[in-house]
C-alpha cells in the first residue's frame, strides 16, 4: 500500500481527556464489577451466619486488646490487625463463599470500630467525622480485596446522611445542654423552654444526628432517586446497598420537620416522599421498597387529616381515618388516568 493510500489517524475526541471521562468514569467502574453490581445475590443461610460470626469474632477479638484500658491505642491497633486479617483473606484465599463471607464482617466491623474510636479520640467534630467515615467505607468499596461489597456503600450512605446532617444543622439543644445554659447564667435558647424530639436524647447521639430535617428529607430523596437511576441501567444490586440509607433519611426527615412545623404540614411531605419511594420500588420491581414507600404515603395522608381534624371522639377519628382511606385509594386511580392521559396524547 502506498502512502498516500494509508488512512488518515481518526481526530483525538476530547471526551477521553477530560469531559467525558470525568463524566462515565462511575459507569465504568461499575462494569468492571460484572454481575456485583448487577445482580442481586439470592440471599444464602450459610453466608449469612458466617458474616456475623466474622463480625462477632473481630468485635471479641477488639475488646479483648481493648480491655479495661482507658486509651483506645488497643482498639486501633485491634481494628487494624483485623481489618488486615479479612482483607488477607479476601485477597489469598480460594473461592470459598462462606470464608470471604466471614472476612467481610470482619471487614465491615474493624473498619467501623476505628472511625467510631478515632472521632471520640480525637473529639472531632461529629459531622466532619461522620463524612470521613463514609470516605474511608467507599474507598474500601473501590479499592481491591473488598472491592464492589454492597455492605460497605450501605454504610458509607448512612454516615453521609448523617454527618451532612449533623455538620449543616447547628447544636443540638438536648435536655442537659439547656441545664449548662441555665447554670451558667447566660442566654438562654428559645428551643430550650419547647419540647423538641431531643430533650430525652443523650447529647452524643443528638450530635450525630443533627437537627435538620430537610437536609435528611433532600438526601434521602435524592438517593431513592438514585437507585431508579441505577435500576434503570441495570446497576441493581449497587441499587440496593443505597435503598436502606434512603429509607431511613426519609423517615428521620419527615420526624423532624414534624417537629419544627405543623404536624399537617410533616404529613404531606411524608406521603409526597412515600409516594417517590412507592414509584421507585414499583419500577425497579422491588417489592419490599413499594410497600414500604406505600405505607409511608398512608401514614403521612393519615397524620395530615388527624393533625388538620383534630379528632376529639372515636367517631372524629373514624372519619378522619376514613377519609384516609378514600385519598390513598384515590392516588392510584390518578396516576392511571394521567398515564392513559398522556398515552392518548402521544399516539393521536
Amino acid at each position: 500500500m502506498s502512502e498516500s493510500n494509508l488512512p488518515f489517524p481518526s481526530p483525538p475526541t476530547p471526551a477521553t481527556g477530560v469531559s467525558q471521562g470525568v463524566k462515565f468514569n462511575l459507569w465504568d467502574f461499575l462494569n468492571s464489577l460484572g454481575n456485583d453490581a448487577k445482580t442481586r445475590r439470592h440471599p444464602s443461610l450459610n453466608q449469612a451466619l458466617c458474616g456475623l460470626a466474622g463480625a462477632l469474632i473481630a468485635f471479641g477479638w477488639i475488646a479483648l486488646l481493648t480491655g479495661d484500658s482507658d486509651s483506645p491505642a488497643g482498639a486501633y491497633v485491634a481494628a487494624i490487625v483485623a481489618f488486615g486479617i479479612g482483607l488477607a483473606v479476601r485477597l489469598k484465599t480460594s473461592k470459598s463463599t462462606e470464608l470471604h463471607a466471614a472476612a467481610v464482617g470482619i471487614g465491615i466491623t474493624s473498619l467501623l470500630t476505628f472511625c467510631l474510636v478515632l472521632v471520640v479520640d480525637t473529639q472531632m467534630n461529629a459531622g466532619l467525622g461522620l463524612i470521613l467515615t463514609a470516605i474511608a467505607h467507599i474507598a474500601v468499596w473501590v479499592l481491591p480485596g473488598y472491592r464492589g461489597r454492597s455492605i460497605f456503600l450501605a454504610f458509607a450512605a448512612l454516615a453521609l446522611i448523617f454527618g451532612c446532617s449533623s455538620l449543616i444543622g447547628g447544636e443540638v439543644l438536648t435536655a442537659d445542654r439547656c441545664n449548662e445554659f441555665f447554670y451558667d447564667g447566660g442566654d438562654i435558647p428559645d428551643e430550650c423552654f419547647e419540647d423538641t424530639i431531643f430533650s430525652d436524647l443523650p447529647g452524643g447521639v443528638a450530635d450525630f444526628l443533627g437537627k435538620q430535617g430537610a437536609v435528611y428529607l433532600i438526601l434521602g430523596s435524592a438517593l431513592i432517586f438514585g437507585v431508579a437511576t441505577l435500576d434503570r441501567r441495570g446497576y441493581n444490586a449497587v441499587g440496593t446497598s443505597l435503598i436502606p440509607a434512603g429509607i431511613v433519611a426519609v423517615l428521620i426527615g419527615s420526624l423532624l420537620m414534624a417537629v419544627r412545623m405543623a404536624n399537617a404540614g410533616a404529613g404531606i411531605l411524608g406521603a409526597i416522599a412515600g409516594i417517590a419511594i412507592c414509584y421507585v420500588g414499583s419500577n425497579g420491581q422491588r417489592r419490599a421498597l413499594t410497600w414500604w414507600g406505600a405505607a409511608t404515603t398512608s401514614i403521612g395522608i393519615s397524620g395530615f387529616f388527624i393533625a388538620t381534624i383534630k379528632p376529639t371522639s372515636s367517631g372524629a377519628l373514624a372519619s378522619a381515618l376514613i377519609i384516609s382511606g378514600l385519598v390513598v385509594g384515590i392516588i392510584p386511580l390518578a396516576i392511571q388516568k394521567a398515564k392513559e392521559t398522556k398515552t392518548a396524547q402521544s399516539n393521536p
